[in-house]
């Protein structure tokens, strides 16, 4: 299978729908999220949410990350500083990137961004499995750093979410 490679800037200019990452020239098209992945994202958009004022933070869904020059990945939802800088596509290291998988996803590639993120200095990264109501915090990028979970948090921040919380607020 060959891969056509684009510049950075066709891939900046061009409008993608859905969005897509962008890795060294390739564009990725993401897996979209059945009901499942839907109602997990808007729970923990709810929740996260509540954390705005004592946490000093904003949420965002699918926004763009800029994690190296030629990487842009997009979390399902990234939690960042109040303080950082106000970007239109983040290149600062948020607080918090979630993963929400999708059915297609694809461990390797799930660790691929997860290590993207710790690199760039994300505080947190969460993966969330809808299939099996399963939260993992990670503390580091392999699937053996990954602990799975009954409360969720950032550390060094007020965050922290009890996944029977999250469970108990899907639509």
């Amino acid at each position: 299978m060959s891969t056509t490679l684009i510049s950075l800037d066709q891939y900046l200019h061009e409008t993608w729908d859905p969005d897509r990452e962008f890795v060294d020239g390739e564009v990725i098209e993401r897996n979209m999220g059945e009901k499942d992945h839907a109602a997990w994202q808007m729970a923990l958009g709810r929740l996260l949410s509540s954390f705005r004022q004592n946490a000093n933070i904003r949420v965002y869904p699918e926004l763009r990350l800029q994690t190296a020059p030629t990487h842009f990945r997009i979390p399902d939802i990234m939690a960042i500083d109040r303080n950082a800088p106000d970007e239109q596509i983040i290149t600062h290291p948020p607080l918090l990137c979630v993963e929400i998988l999708s059915p297609e996803d694809r461990i390797g590639r799930i660790e691929t961004k997860v290590d993207e993120y710790f690199r760039m200095g994300v505080r947190a990264v969460w993966i969330i499995d809808p299939r099996t109501n399963t939260a993992y915090q990670c503390a580091g990028s392999s699937i053996r750093d990954w602990n799975s979970v009954e409360t969720l948090t950032v550390p060094d921040t007020p965050i922290s979410l009890a996944l029977k919380d999250i469970l108990a607020d899907l639509d």
